[in-house]
């Protein structure tokens, strides 16, 4: 029995214990959303798909502008100030007007707005109006100061370039004279030479200066009426004391300056060198390349009269998309031989602006001058040795000029050197002493020229063939040298090939800083990152 209730008592201890370990549920906050309160979403899938709208939302139409209000004037010889009280008391409008206005009108505006109207009669009368609140104010057109910004660089340049061709050939020989068998003699030279000289002068500020002067009629920086005109190049700032009618001349003149002024061209040159084959000794065939039906056209212009400048011809593309771009023409060209390309620059040039692009490598070589001084007894021969450095390479200096319709036109000069040999300085001097002097004979081909292409076509500049001669002798040492015999014994090898110099030019007028500049951001490592994480997407380009 006592067992019995041990046991009972133990049961109910453990119930209890059991019961105070039950974790009591968290009573719901007062904003807390009752489950009585959703909605019922048991018609609802879990997977359904709401319609779509088939129809727009229909878009209010526009606000109406106000209507200005218009006013009719028909006067003839009436008074100024007159006049301007009359439409202002119509317009409901304050007005104060300078006592030194005066002046007759003649004047038929029909529902013609206050704007309108006020600037028919300034156009009539010297006089100039503007408006403070409801106050209209209306004084004599005198002279005032007025601030332009002029955004270009204050610089002043001037560039030259000179070609010359220049031979003499000198003749002597007897011809007959007279009619009775009587003989003479004559002699003379025969000389010719072609120089072709092209200068630029860029003065953008000075010009300026000149052009405004004329436009307000000054002999010089100032007159007696007072008018003016202060230029800041450094800052880019022009202040002209001058009349209103004055100023909106000059705000026009001086926007279509800039625009022009500023409008930039992508230039894309590439020099491609052909080694003709057999098939075409006489050079490339444009012709047949205008023939093959990809939408190419040709034409050459031969300057018969000018001896400096080589035939110029263009290369144009009727579509551009397909075929504008240089790539395309340099494999057209391996059909006439093995192509190299020599240079593939990219510039950028203000209209009006030279620009020059030179990749070059300056060869040294030295010139020895021997001093000799005899003596009774000995002779002393003093060497003096003086550096010289020649340019080879790539040198092209190009001038655009853009027009409104895009078209462009190019003063190019291109010019390639290169290294062909070396000779020997002939002085008896040095060669007294077993001393050489190599001095290194250069090749250069350059042409000039003025071509007009529109913006994205490729101009080809062309026609310079040569001819590289390559001697090879070898032969059986002490053998080789015998004479009549040593021919038997020698291995000549002497190969000739011609090979043809054309450049490609390609002129993109540049609208945007950033449209014709994407291409080549592929060709940038990782610009991002070199620009740093405060300026992370913003590219630029500079070539």
């Amino acid at each position: 029995m006592n067992s019995l209730r041990w046991m009972l008592y133990l049961l109910l201890t453990v119930l209890v214990t059991i019961t105070g370990c039950a974790s009591t549920p968290p009573k719901p906050a007062s904003g807390h959303i009752d489950s009585s309160q959703r909605p019922d979403a048991s018609h609802l899938s879990s997977d359904a798909i709401p319609s779509l709208v088939r129809e727009a939302p229909v878009v209010p139409e526009p606000t109406p502008a106000i209507a200005q209000e218009t006013y009719t004037v028909v006067v003839t010889n009436a008074a100024l100030d007159e006049l301007l009280f009359a439409l202002a008391r119509d317009a409901h409008l304050n007005i104060d007007v300078h006592p030194g206005l005066s002046g007759k009108v003649t004047l038929n505006a029909i529902d013609q707005t206050l704007l309108q109207i006020l600037d028919r009669i300034s156009a009539q009368v010297p006089v100039r109006y503007h408006f403070e609140d409801e106050l209209l104010v209306v004084e004599p057109d005198q002279p005032y100061l007025r601030s332009y910004y002029i955004d270009y660089v204050n610089l002043a340049r001037s560039s030259k370039s000179n070609n010359s061709v220049s031979t003499e050939i000198a003749t002597t020989g007897q011809a007959a004279v007279g009619d009775s068998g009587g003989r003479g003699s004559s002699g003379g030279s025969n000389s010719s030479s072609t120089n072709v000289t092209s200068s630029s002068e860029n003065q953008f500020w000075g010009r300026l200066r000149q052009n405004i002067a004329s436009m307000l009629g000054l002999k010089g920086d100032d007159d007696a009426s007072g008018q003016s005109v202060i230029i800041n190049a450094e800052t880019g700032l022009i202040t002209i004391l001058a009349t209103q009618t004055q100023h909106l001349q000059l705000q026009e003149y001086l926007d279509r300056l800039v625009t022009n002024a500023q409008r930039q061209v992508l230039i894309e040159a590439t020099v491609v060198e052909v080694e003709l084959n057999n098939n075409y000794q006489f050079g490339v065939d444009w012709s047949k390349i205008a023939d093959s039906g990809n939408g190419v056209s040709f034409t050459q212009s031969l300057l018969g009269t000018n001896l400096a400048s080589p035939p110029v011809f263009s290369l144009n593309y009727t579509d551009n998309k397909s075929f504008g771009n240089i790539s395309a023409t340099v494999k057209m060209l391996q059909e006439f031989g093995n192509v190299k390309v020599l240079s593939s620059p990219k510039i950028m040039a203000i209209n009006n602006q030279t620009a020059l692009l030179k990749v070059v490598d300056n060869i040294v070589y030295f010139t020895l001058e021997a001093d000799t001084v005899t003596g009774q007894t000995t002779t002393q021969t003093t060497f003096t040795s003086t550096p010289h450095t020649v340019p080879v390479g790539f040198v092209m200096s190009v001038t655009p000029q853009i027009s409104r319709e895009d078209a462009v036109t190019l003063n190019v000069r291109p010019t390639i050197s290169r290294v062909t040999g070396f000779v020997n300085d002939p002085n008896p001097a040095l060669a007294a002493n077993s001393i050489e002097s190599r001095i290194p004979q250069i090749q250069v081909r350059e042409m000039e020229s003025v071509l007009r292409v529109r913006s994205g076509q490729i101009a080809v500049l062309g026609g310079l063939i040569q001819d590289n001669v390559n001697l090879t002798d070898q032969g059986i040492p002490v053998l080789s040298q015998i004479d009549y015999l040593g021919d038997a014994f020698t291995y000549r090898d002497n190969k000739i090939k011609k090979s043809e110099l054309v450049i490609f030019l390609r002129p993109r007028v540049v609208d945007s800083l950033d449209k014709p500049l994407d291409v080549y951001t592929d060709y940038l490592p990782n610009p991002d990152a070199a620009l740093g994480p405060d300026h992370a997407g913003e590219w630029r380009v500079m070539r």
